[in-house]
């Protein structure tokens, strides 16, 4: 199986990870070759189609319009900047990962991930929007109007704080926010000195409201009660803003142990455990 791979399409911070990914590749067979547009597979950096990345759309659309797979590295939510979440078509849950079946129990012990329990008495809620021009997006007419539109679904049934955060580097159109009530606030995220790309989104919070993105996913393994879209891979363990008044008892001990099977170390990768995942889509 020969796979192509794309060297100049990586993020800044990525180069070595697909250099582990490559080493996964030789251990199980599959010969990489470079920016070939006629390989049985692809691997690309991230959908999101900005920047450096925005090349990656072409390939993807280039392999997908032909049905052929497409395993995609991102940064992952359970360790960002330290484990790598690795599908094939989507990182969302419509991408797959191999990750309902076969399970490692110990995993999540091993990656140092536990179930933690959000004892936070704050009531704020924060609406974490997503990068307009990642793919993960492509479901939304636009991301202010899904902003607007959970601030008046959360309006109807709670009169909490809410906080609306942008994604750090997709600003808001402030446009399209107008009809938004004046009490919401907006929250410029922060970039953590010393790090990469990482901001100062904390979930001592009631709830976090998310498209498909990582923060439903960090939000439930803080305990902290998550609003995803079905195609978050959060969305086993959500809740409905409904119900956002109800106590967060959902049962989330199988969900760990399978997104810990989402995203692998470095090391991992290089190791190709990937692929023992991946193997089965990559060969319809």
């Amino acid at each position: 199986m020969r796979i192509a791979y794309f060297p100049k399409q990586v993020a800044l911070n990525g180069s070595s990870i697909l250099s582990a990914f490559l080493d996964g590749c030789r251990r199980h067979g599959l010969e990489p070759v470079e920016n070939s547009q006629d390989a049985d597979t692809a691997v690309i950096w991230s959908v999101l189609w900005s920047g450096r990345l925005a090349a990656n759309q072409m390939v993807w659309s280039h392999y997908r319009g032909q049905n052929k797979p497409v395993i995609i590295i991102d940064i992952g939510s359970l360790y960002r900047g330290e484990t790598w979440k690795i599908a094939v078509n989507s990182i969302t849950a419509n991408g797959y990962y191999g990750h309902t079946e076969n399970l490692d129990w110990n995993r999540p012990k091993r990656l140092g991930i536990s179930q933690a329990i959000n004892v936070s008495r704050n009531p704020k809620i924060v609406i974490a929007a997503q990068h307009a021009r990642s793919q993960q997006a492509v479901g939304l007419a636009s991301v202010e109007g899904w902003v607007v539109d959970q601030v008046e679904q959360l309006r109807r049934v709670t009169d909490r704080p809410i906080v609306v955060r942008p994604h750090p580097r997709s600003p808001l159109d402030w446009a399209g926010l107008v009809h938004l009530p004046r009490d919401v606030v907006i929250e410029q995220p922060v970039k953590i000195v010393n790090t990469y790309d990482s901001y100062n989104l904390t979930f001592d919070c009631h709830a976090i409201v998310n498209y498909n993105s990582g923060p439903g996913i960090q939000a439930a393994l803080a305990g902290t009660r998550p609003i995803v879209d079905r195609s978050s891979l959060a969305w086993p363990v959500s809740t409905k803003i409904s119900d956002i008044e109800q106590p967060y008892t959902v049962d989330r001990d199988q969900w760990i142990v399978e997104i810990c099977h989402t995203e692998y170390t470095q090391e991992e990768i290089a190791q190709g455990l990937w692929y023992r995942r991946l193997e089965s889509a990559l060969k319809t």
